[in-house]
């Protein structure tokens, strides 16, 4: 029995390397403006695994051959089928339930995010620019396509982002991207798409190389500080 379990657990470790290094064709789209929506996919050989999200509603869809299985994941989608039941059964313990649930509560502060602006420097742009080349480079992408409109508060980090923009431009040649600064207001919209092939644990090592890098963890250290002084 503990040859069989040692045995089966072998397999399980080689089985997940397999499915590290193997190549995935890979599609991503995402939009952004005033709330962000986004779809993923990946094809393996004859499974085809796709996900996406447009603001509350998330479905995943599974294909292998000809079956086909989708999946809805919204947050709200079992309240809705309790509301259901307590329709069909008023007066019935779930009916109570729903209405604790109703009850309103008391809104609380929200504060939006203390971002430290004196991260935005030369050094930390670079450290971000490198990682993002490296992934690039991974990613090996057939296409991609960005539309991005966006000001800064202060222009001295449009000055910046623009440079780091045309030296990207110079280093891969992708056409379909571009960028434009509102120097009118401050914004951020976008959209934009990639497609190719991918190696899933290349990625993963460089993308955990990126974090726990001293720069990055600098980085979280003062988000953590710069953060925690508000509560």
């Amino acid at each position: 029995m503990i040859q069989i379990l040692f045995l089966f657990i072998i397999f399980l470790i080689f089985f997940l390397l397999i499915l590290l290094i193997i190549p995935y064709y890979y599609s991503f789209s995402f939009k952004y403006q005033q709330k962000f929506t986004y779809s993923l996919s990946l094809l393996l050989i004859f499974i085809k695994i796709k996900f996406s999200s447009t603001g509350k509603n998330q479905i995943l869809l599974i294909e292998i051959l000809n079956f086909k299985k989708r999946i809805k994941l919204n947050k709200n989608s079992k309240r809705k089928s309790t509301e259901k039941q307590a329709r069909k059964f008023p007066g019935s313990k779930i009916k109570q339930a729903v209405s604790k649930n109703d009850k309103v509560k008391k809104p609380k502060n929200k504060s939006s995010l203390n971002f430290d602006y004196k991260l935005i420097n030369k050094e930390n742009f670079s450290h971000l620019f490198k990682f993002i080349l490296d992934i690039i480079k991974i990613l090996k992408a057939d296409y991609l396509k960005l539309n991005l409109l966006f000001s800064f508060e202060d222009p001295y980090y449009n000055g910046l982002f623009l440079a780091y923009y045309y030296t990207f431009k110079e280093v891969f040649d992708y056409p379909n991207i571009k960028v434009e600064v509102n120097w009118q207001e401050v914004i951020f919209e976008a959209d934009g798409s990639i497609g190719g092939k991918i190696r899933p644990g290349e990625i993963i090592y460089h993308i955990l190389k990126f974090i726990f890098s001293l720069k990055s963890l600098k980085i979280f250290w003062r988000l953590y500080q710069s953060n925690s002084k508000k509560g």
